[in-house]
């Protein structure tokens, strides 16, 4: 492969002294300070603390992280892991100001150890407002990519997430949403089938039930229609699920278009031209998932390593990947996903 767009590196903070002094408001610094608080975990995935051993402190040093980087790697996409797990948060006012606080971390530590280095912009989603408003604060900065957040118990369509489209779109950045590690079980994170997960096992089997029903809302409550330059990219969900919910998602267009008269093309294609899945370590690699990437869009597939939750290997993990795609798979499609955005634009000039 001649180069690797990484779509998917975690960085982690794993001190709260050194998160509070991006904390502005002092009131709150307190709060997290004095009170209960503690940083979540590492992972957002369920059971990640069963699979192994303890995350490599290492992966919480950018100039370490960066100094790892292989030299074919031509960017590689932060996104903050330990903010996905706001979704579960009770308090909607602290998820919004730890992301902000997290936002303003990696800003200030992470952007300048690497120019390779893009980040995903954390937003908390409980209130679409408040993270349109964090996304303007922050999204201009050189070096954001795109926006990062879990997703809640309200289908991607819906109004609630109207705000948050908007000011991405605005600012010409994809929207890259990513489990949470709650779907599921508590109340406000996206649901699951049936009665619920019981084991981590479950959780990561039912994941995909989060973004299939995400996938068939944003196409057909028509968020892309009210925003036609709305990029979004489903990370952690893995990939082989997406090829028989498109057969279906066509079938069904064409015979209750009447029901939706706001499509003008089959479901598959506005997902040609708005939607991504991320290849990653905790998705399908093997030949049989391999075997329906070639019936999606070719646009559709980007790589992510999933660092330092995997092992950051490009050429192992996209060796089965059918060869016509593997290129696009490891750069072509994030490249154009994740294109300069207006904040790139502006600091240039």
């Amino acid at each position: 492969m001649s180069g690797v767009f990484d779509a998917e590196l975690h960085p982690l903070i794993t001190s709260r002294a050194g998160l509070l002094e991006y904390v502005s408001d002092p009131s709150w610094r307190q709060r997290l300070s004095d009170g209960e608080f503690a940083l979540p975990q590492a992972s957002p995935h369920p059971g990640a603390e069963l699979e192994g051993s303890a995350v490599d402190p290492v992966a919480a040093d950018p100039v370490a992280v960066a100094a790892g980087l292989g030299p074919d790697v031509e960017a590689a996409l932060l996104v903050p892991a330990q903010a996905m797990a706001t979704a579960g948060w009770l308090s909607h006012t602290m998820a919004a100001v730890f992301c902000a606080a997290v936002n303003d971390l990696l800003i200030a530590e992470w952007l300048p150890a690497e120019p390779r280095f893009r980040l995903a912009i954390a937003v908390a989603p409980h209130d679409g407002f408040a993270a349109a408003e964090e996304i303007e604060r922050v999204g201009r900065q050189p070096g954001v990519a795109a926006v990062c957040m879990p997703l809640m118990a309200v289908n991607m369509g819906q109004r609630h997430y109207h705000p948050i489209y908007a000011a991405a779109e605005r600012l010409g950045l994809p929207v890259v949403v990513h489990p949470g590690g709650f779907e599921g079980a508590v109340i406000g994170p996206a649901a699951l089938g049936g009665i619920g997960p019981r084991t981590p096992e479950e959780s990561f089997t039912l994941l995909p039930q989060v973004a299939t029903a995400n996938v068939a809302s944003l196409i057909y409550d028509g968020a892309f229609q009210q925003f036609p330059g709305l990029r979004v990219v489903f990370a952690g969900f893995g990939f082989s699920w997406a090829p028989p919910v498109l057969w279906r998602a066509d079938s069904e267009w064409r015979g209750l278009r009447v029901e939706v008269p706001w499509l003008t093309k089959p479901p598959s294609e506005y997902v040609g031209d708005h939607i991504r899945f991320l290849v990653d370590a905790a998705c399908e690699l093997r030949p049989e998932a391999w075997r329906v990437a070639a019936m999606l869009p070719e646009s559709s597939l980007i790589y992510g390593s999933d660092l330092p939750f995997g092992d950051g290997d490009a050429e192992r993990a996209l060796a089965g990947a059918p060869a016509e795609l593997r290129e696009r798979i490891a750069a072509g499609n994030a490249r154009e996903t994740f294109a300069a955005p207006v904040g790139a634009a502006e600091a240039g000039r």
